[in-house]
Order: structure tokens, then C-alpha cells, then sequence
């Protein structure tokens, strides 16, 4: 006779009856694990079976079958693990570092420097506060161009309205 047996999802066999007894003694099969041969109504699990599995030596330790493994799917990497795809997109980042990139690029306009700085500083501490986000070098970025846009914003400030400070 031929015998089928289910481990988890996966069904095995057919084998012969010396196999699944053996499948049995060495942890192959537990005593959870359905199994189903010609004859049978319907699947059973092994342990209903009789000298399909070890007898437990009264005293002894239970044998232990061995682990399947984590019961949990595997988890999915995140796309912002990936320094491909954030190099591509802005997936993983921290949405005040991107701000602040996008308003250190426009800080040579002078008005938006001012909030480039403040942005920059908010997305360090944010990244700071949660080490999964990424996006750093972004926001040092919108901190640089925010305080050279700054400087450069005030020196033309100073000089637009220098002479009409100073009385000839």
C-alpha cells in the first residue's frame, strides 16, 4: 500500500509504508501531520495511526518534532531598504528632508532660502527621532543652500537699501 502524507501546505508521497514509519521516528512526520492511503474515508492524522509513529517511553522526555521554521511569512523588504530605488525615487525619506532639498535648490531665488534653512533643520531632527527614515543628505542640502541663500538675501537687502539709509 501506498501512503500520502501533509506537512503544513505540502503533501508528500507516495510512499511505502517502511518510509512513512521511518519519516516518523526521525521527525519527518509529527503526530499532527494528516495522512491518508487507499481505504481511507477521508485524511487522519498520524498520531490515529497505529505503529506509525514511536511510542513515547513512559519517563522519558516527549520527543520534540523539529521546528518548520518562523510560522510567519517572510517579510517584504521595503522599497526604502533598496539604495537603488531611492536613488530613483523618493520612497523611505523623510517628507520635511525632501521639502527641504526642493527649497535648497530654489533658495537662489532669496525668499526661499530663509525657509530652506528651517525646513533642513526640522528634517534632521525628524530623521533623527526616526532612524528608519532616510533622506539626510537632503536635508543638510536645504541647510547649506538655505544659509548661503540667507547670507545672500541679506547682502542684497543691505545694499538695495544702503543708500537710501545714508543722506548725501
Amino acid at each position: 500500500m501506498m501512503w500520502y502524507y501533509r506537512r503544513g501546505e505540502a503533501q508528500l508521497g507516495p510512499v511505502s509504508w517502511e518510509e512513512i514509519v521511518g519519516a516518523g521516528r526521525t521527525g519527518g512526520l509529527a503526530s499532527g501531520d494528516l495522512v491518508w492511503t487507499d481505504g481511507m474515508a477521508q485524511w487522519q492524522p498520524a498520531s490515529t495511526i497505529p505503529g506509525l509513529l514511536p511510542q513515547p517511553v513512559p519517563g522519558a522526555a516527549p520527543l520534540v518534532p523539529p521546528p518548520y521554521g518562523d510560522p510567519r511569512p517572510p517579510a517584504r523588504p521595503s522599497a526604502g531598504d533598496d539604495p537603488m530605488m531611492r536613488m530613483l525615487l523618493p520612497v523611505g525619506r523623510s517628507g520635511w528632508a525632501i521639502a527641504a532639498g526642493y527649497l535648497g535648490l530654489l533658495s537662489f531665488l532669496g525668499i526661499f532660502a530663509p525657509v530652506a534653512l528651517i525646513v533642513g533643520i526640522v528634517a534632521v531632527r525628524d530623521i533623527q527621532q526616526h532612524p528608519e527614515k532616510h533622506g539626510l543628505g537632503r536635508a543638510w542640502f536645504g541647510i547649506v543652500m538655505g544659509v548661503l541663500g540667507s547670507l545672500a538675501l541679506a547682502f542684497g537687502i543691505a545694499v538695495t537699501l544702503m543708500p537710501k539709509l545714508i543722506p548725501r
